[in-house]
């Protein structure tokens, strides 16, 4: 496995009110995620061989995060099957496309447990 068990990014962030606290975003990978890569600021490359993972996303203030889902680095989803998230974030989780979604994370560093499948996993 080429990740380590928890990574913390730090990427600015800037509130509607003016105040400028640094957005940190935790990503845990917790069952067949190969690794993953920071994009920007709030958008994420997963890596899940299997089509099939699980991982944790923490912000520490609320932000939309963005993860594209791969197998490897030659071959993305080809379509989500369902994303499940445990905790309040669920009811946030919108597809953007075959092999992307968008979660809203509620900050105070409260993770949300995410599995992704792709339909046609091997």
């Amino acid at each position: 496995m080429r990740f380590k068990a928890m990574a913390v990014f730090a990427l600015t962030g800037i509130l509607l009110f003016g105040c400028s606290e640094p957005l940190q975003v935790a990503v845990t990978p917790t069952r067949d995620v190969d690794h993953f890569q920071v994009i920007e600021q709030t958008q994420i490359e997963m890596y899940c061989p299997t089509g099939i993972c699980k991982f944790e996303l923490a912000a520490s203030q609320e932000a939309t995060i963005t993860v594209k889902m791969h197998y490897t680095d030659a071959r993305r989803f080809e379509k989500i099957e369902g994303v499940s998230v445990t905790g309040k974030q669920g009811a946030t989780v919108t597809l953007v496309d075959e092999n992307t979604f968008s979660l809203t994370l509620a900050g105070k560093d409260e993770p949300a447990k995410v599995q992704v499948v792709d339909y046609y996993r091997h």
